[in-house]
């Protein structure tokens, strides 16, 4: 009798996916014929159904593909949890319109944010600055040096579904899942001095088991364009929850915090909202509105 085991992909290379099962056993797959003509690609990440294949090369076959709670275009990346944001303090300057439309992405595929500003010990005055900034806005945000262990409560953040890391190269997403899940784990990139880049980095996602649940790196996700994920100007304020708090006391419950009468958030602009975080959120979302679709069918 067929012996069928739910798993998640925790790799895929060459059509053949690695699925770690949910009693701990690990699967090389193919996929199945239908699936293939049925145009359903598997993703690193995906939760399925295996079965025995009869091939003694690769032994199982992905049965089926579950409903995905959310998925990414680049990388090909299914069902993420938490999303860890990782930004130097200093060197590289912290790209921060970055940050933040990465934390629009988050609230639009419901992935929970967290932050981890690193080199702390470069700069330890930027690091907790820029902290107090984004956990005012109310997002769990950590510093780390690369001297120092990790919280205990970043490891309980990340500890559970799957975590994917990003942000932009030579900031320390390796060199913080070296700490985590023990040196070697991945490749180190350093840093070109003339492009102030790093490299030598990841090139694939793989998952790696981390205490209930797995991480990733996210290699090609933050140069996605809002518009090519699928982000409307009115998804915006998703990464902004400090805007939809003050938003409450604005006269018109469809303001847009651009030039309505009786803001309450351009009130508050400098004081409780950051000028940057602003000004960042108008960028975004004028942009957006001016990509809207028209009654056509097109874009204006």
């Amino acid at each position: 009798m067929t012996e069928h085991k739910e798993g998640v992909i925790t790799k895929g290379v060459g059509g053949v996916y690695t699925v770690r099962t949910y009693d701990g056993d690990t699967r090389l797959c193919q996929i199945r014929g239908n699936l293939r003509h049925r145009k359903m690609t598997p993703m690193v990440g995906d939760k399925v159904l295996t079965g025995e294949s009869g091939d003694p090369d690769i032994p199982f076959v992905l049965e089926k593909i579950l409903p995905r709670k959310n998925y990414l275009v680049r990388p090909p990346l299914a069902n993420l949890d938490t999303l860890l944001l990782v930004f130097s303090c200093t060197d590289p300057v912290p790209d921060l319109k970055l940050l933040d439309k990465l934390l629009i992405i988050c609230s639009v595929l419901n992935i929970r944010p967290v932050i981890l500003f690193s080199k702390s010990d470069k700069d330890g005055s930027a690091a907790d600055k820029l902290a107090a900034v984004y956990g005012d806005a109310g997002f769990d945000c950590f510093t780390i040096s690369k001297d120092d262990p990790v919280d205990p409560l970043l490891c309980d953040l990340i500890g559970s579904g799957l975590t994917g890391l990003a942000g932009p190269s030579g900031v320390g997403k390796s060199t913080f899942c070296n700490k985590v899940l023990g040196e070697g784990t991945m490749v180190v990139g350093d840093i070109s001095d003339r492009l102030k880049r790093g490299k030598h980095t990841t090139r694939h996602a793989e998952l790696f088991t981390y205490k209930d649940g797995f991480i990733t790196d996210t290699p090609g996700f933050t140069s996605l364009d809002l518009f090519e994920v699928g982000v409307l100007y009115t998804d915006v304020s998703g990464g902004y929850p400090e805007m939809i708090r003050a938003s409450e006391g604005c006269r018109f419950a469809d303001c847009r915090h651009i030039a309505e009468r009786d803001c309450h958030v351009r009130e508050l602009v400098g004081t409780v909202i950051d000028e940057g975080r602003y000004d960042r959120y108008r960028e975004f979302y004028e942009y957006l509105y001016s990509r809207r679709p028209n009654s056509a069918g097109g874009y204006k």
